[in-house]
């Protein structure tokens, strides 16, 4: 089971903050611009929608995981928050398409395979963000974020194999946006829901 939303943080009244949990309202209150509220304030609400009875605890990487089983990623770009729930390990990324130097940057954070596909890219910036939200989402998704080195996998498949789990990769590209889901679920829904909160 996946289930992706996606919401606009225009929607987002920084009152709202009350709504959320005690640790991110304090981690609202130390953000200084008020679309970063809202990105963070929007998050909170989808855990209080979609996960309205677990205790949310953080794991040795900084990643937030529910105690009921269910697995969820949030990420956020611009003005969309994206949120991803499943009953299988999940990451997700979204993010906002915008002018990098993709091969200068692309040394830093990615492997051989991955470099080579950008420099044969007809369009280097778009691919770019294709592997850059693929390996987020991969790195989210294992749990360890960017704390694993990001050369050690390489995304530059629509699978990736770490062990013996096979993780999956999705990818949208939406109005100047790229997101990427990956999950062990080869089978992911078609669409990600827009919704208010």
């Amino acid at each position: 089971m996946i289930k992706l939303y996606i919401a606009i943080i225009n929607d987002i009244d920084l009152k709202r903050v009350c709504e959320v949990d005690a640790d991110r309202a304090c981690k609202v209150s130390r953000l200084k611009l008020s679309d970063d509220k809202k990105r963070c304030i929007a998050g909170g609400l989808f855990i209080k929608k979609f996960l309205p009875s677990s205790k949310i605890t953080v794991n040795e990487f900084g990643k937030p995981e529910a105690d009921n089983g269910l697995h969820f990623n949030i990420s956020h770009s611009g003005e969309y928050v994206l949120f991803a729930l499943s009953d299988k390990k999940i990451g997700c990324d979204i993010e906002k398409f915008r002018n990098v130097n993709p091969e200068k940057l692309g040394k830093i954070v990615f492997c051989d395979n991955e470099m080579a596909l950008i420099k044969n890219s007809a369009d280097k910036q778009q691919c770019f963000f294709d592997l850059w939200t693929r390996k987020e989402s991969f790195l989210k998704c294992i749990g360890k974020g960017f704390h694993q080195n990001s050369k050690s996998v390489d995304v530059s498949q629509n699978i990736c194999q770490i062990a013996k789990n096979t993780y999956h990769f999705k990818m949208w590209h939406m109005d100047g946006y790229t997101v990427s889901v990956c999950s062990e679920y080869e089978t992911m829904p078609e669409n990600i829901e827009f919704i208010r909160l």
